[in-house]
């Protein structure tokens, strides 16, 4: 940069601004961490597929993603060509965009290990090169990211990566923190990995062709470059950006869309109206007016947004009011106690009567919380558009002068939280556990809200339906990706109330009953149930005699120490959720003993006891020549680790046949325990109580169809 010049201004490609004169960039330490989230990356993504689609039409268009300060540095950082020019404003961008220009290498290995697009985009994008005092050229990054993350980053970017993550003895760094920052920069490139392999917003994956027109967008994306030589200039400027006047939102356009169109008198009113939307919009109105579009239309991109919404009706008035419509139910969805839900779905909705049992809410408000506690606001308006239509055609549709139409009343009702249900299932295992990326099923839930509502009868409301339920039962994940992330679980994650509200789903599904008091209570303050650590987290003489402490020694050294499974102490297989009072009596006791405690005071009154503490009693069935030949147990394989009340339960059946039993012995909560009961849990989940599949997943039957209907 000429000293003559105070800044230097550029606006210029992509491409030319990793290869510029600005040269190679490094994230100076006082900048705050890389925390771009899926969300961000979604957002930069849907602008790109609509980039790539026009690229391939011919179209061209400028992709500009804002201004970025630079400040040249006072150090080479070893570098020997090129000093580094330090990020002020636009880390988290571009540190984006070198993470997609990463992906987009990795995805050309995959198609071939020569492809000259790997040389290529790792040139102009990931690494500059220099020699070593062998004269061999040797890759160093580009870009140095943000303290936390330059190592991990600086290793992913090597032109010989192989997708392998670095490990402790790859990189001098705390097993804690290293995991940590893997975990974030694995999840921001997985969100990129993911559009580009049809997991995203569009659901066909990359061709070898449409992979290389992505680059070539890459490298045209345009961006504002403002450098300058000292920090004083570099703050000077990031303050005056970022101080200017915020562009108009939809929501601001849409507020003077209705001011204009609503007569003068009525402006004070709807003013105070519109303040309401906005305060019922949990500080989320652009996504609660794309959602509200969904339910009346379809899927719409923000920068369409407020066009669609003003032609969506031409009285603005109506416009307003179904706003403020949708506004109350997102408010609900977001923040509503179960008082608010019965009043909602009773004086609102008049699906059903205040007067009814207590219980039928509480099932109902489960559903819900979980959806809440998932994040799964993409729920939300296909839930609004299916409980607008069920109330319509309860008021509308079905009369209740005859025993026969108060049925088809009752049937219609069982829809809703059959439905809930659905939806909470669904999201649990594809999104809580196994991750998978929101916008994946953006289009396909918006499609289906647009669908619900436009049901002009209950025979189109009910296809609508079960064409929801169908891609419920065919898009869920397969058992092995679940259990794969389900035996992961771990109390070292610091996420109770998952824990809390698997065993609340297990209890409620052993017993088929909703129960009274709940375990999983996101919004609760006070603890009423905590995480117990069956075999226990510290093992000491204060719970327990020395000659206990001293048998179960070896045992809980092996789970502590395992190198196989690492943290075996905190995993979901040795884990349970427990009454307070419970969880501090067996503080610390071996395995042994809380067994022992629990069966004597099951039947006290003392505590809250349920079905999923009996897990850890559990038996070793015995080799075969302790089984009789006359009766094999049909169900279990000498050297089984069963839960004693399952063999019992198994034996009882036996005997009442007049053969002779599977014989066992008691068996020391160990290793092989936790794993084994971490991969049942994760089996009694996905087929018994989130079960989707094609054979138990929810569906609009043909006689359900013909009682509903009344067709024949």
């Amino acid at each position: 940069m000429s000293d003559r010049e105070d800044i230097q201004h550029d606006f210029t490609e992509l491409i030319s601004f990793f290869k510029s004169r600005f040269g190679d960039l490094i994230v100076p330490d006082y900048q705050r961490g890389f925390d771009w989230n899926a969300g961000h990356v979604e957002d930069l993504w849907e602008d790109i597929h609509n980039y790539v689609e026009k690229f391939e039409n011919g179209e061209e268009e400028t992709f500009y993603v804002g201004t970025v300060i630079l400040k040249e540095s006072e150090e080479d950082f070893k570098v020997k060509q090129k000093k580094r020019f330090e990020i002020v404003d636009g880390q988290q961008r571009i540190t984006s965009f070198y993470l997609l220009a990463i992906a987009i290498r990795q995805k050309f290995k995959e198609f071939s290990k020569d492809d000259p697009y790997i040389t290529e985009i790792d040139s102009d994008f990931i690494n500059s090169y220099v020699s070593d005092e062998n004269r061999n050229r040797q890759p160093v990054p580009k870009l140095l990211g943000t303290k936390k993350i330059r190592s991990v980053l600086s290793f992913i970017s090597h032109t010989d990566w192989n997708g392998e993550w670095p490990t402790q003895l790859d990189l001098k760094m705390d097993g804690r923190t290293l995991n940590a920052v893997v975990r974030r920069l694995k999840a921001s490139l997985k969100s990129h990995t993911d559009e580009i392999e049809g997991n995203g917003l569009d659901s066909i994956p990359y061709s070898y062709e449409k992979l290389v027109v992505l680059y070539e967008v890459l490298k045209r994306i345009r961006v504002a470059v403002l450098g300058v030589k000292t920090s004083e200039k570099a703050f000077y400027l990031f303050e005056t950006t970022n101080a200017r006047g915020k562009d108009l939102e939809p929501g601001d356009l849409l507020k003077n869309h209705l001011f204009r169109k609503i007569p003068e008198n009525q402006k004070e009113n709807i003013y105070d109206r519109w303040e309401e939307v906005v305060k019922n919009s949990s500080n989320k109105l652009i996504l609660m007016l794309k959602h509200f579009y969904y339910v009346h239309d379809s899927h719409v991109q923000k920068k369409d947004l407020y066009k669609k919404l003003k032609n969506l009706n031409t009285d603005a008035n109506q416009l307003l009011i179904d706003i403020e419509q949708y506004s109350i139910f997102h408010n609900l969805m977001h923040k509503g106690s179960i008082e608010d839900f019965i009043s909602y779905f009773s004086d609102d909705l008049f699906i059903y009567d205040k007067s009814q049992g207590l219980s039928k809410f509480k099932g109902l408000y489960r559903s819900i919380t979980a959806l809440r506690y998932f994040k799964s606001e993409l729920t939300y308006p296909v839930i609004y558009a299916f409980l607008k239509k069920l109330s319509k055609f309860l008021k509308d549709d079905l009369s209740a002068n005859s025993k026969k139409d108060q049925g088809k009343r009752a049937a219609l009702k069982k829809l809703l939280p059959r439905t809930l249900k659905a939806f909470e299932d669904f999201q649990f295992i594809n999104y809580k556990i196994c991750s998978n990326k929101g916008n994946k099923i953006e289009k396909p839930y918006a499609a289906f809200a647009g669908d619900l509502f436009k049901s002009q009868d209950i025979s189109e409301f009910l296809s609508k339906l079960e064409a929801l339920f169908k891609f419920f039962r065919t898009n869920i994940n397969g058992f092995a990706t679940f259990q794969e992330n389900f035996v992961k679980i771990s109390a070292s994650d610091k996420d109770k109330n998952l824990i809390h509200y698997i065993f609340q789903r297990l209890e409620e599904n052993r017993t088929d009953k909703i129960l009274p008091e709940a375990i999983f209570s996101p919004a609760r303050r006070t603890l009423v149930y905590d995480i117990e650590h069956f075999a226990p987290q510290d093992l000491t003489t204060h719970r327990n005699t020395q000659e206990e402490h001293d048998e179960y020694l070896e045992t809980h050294k092996e789970i502590i120490l395992n190198e196989d499974n690492e943290n075996l102490i905190d995993n979901i297989g040795n884990l349970v959720s427990m009454c307070k009072n419970l969880n501090v009596d067996l503080s610390n006791m071996i395995p042994r003993k809380k067994i022992q405690y629990i069966s004597e005071k099951r039947n006290s009154g003392s505590y809250v006891m349920h079905s999923f503490l009996s897990d850890f009693e559990v038996v070793k069935v015995l080799e075969s020549e302790e089984i009789s030949p006359k009766a094999p147990h049909p169900k279990f394989n000498p050297g089984d680790i069963i839960r004693k009340e399952i063999v019992d339960k198994e034996n009882k059946k036996i005997e009442g046949r007049g053969m002779n039993p599977a014989k066992y012995e008691k068996q020391v909560w160990n290793i092989k325990c936790i794993i084994n009961r971490a991969e049942e849990l994760a089996n009694e989940c996905y087929y018994k109580v989130f079960a989707l599949g094609d054979s138990s997943g929810p569906k609009i039957g043909e006689q359900e169809y013909k009682k509903l209907t009344g067709r024949n």
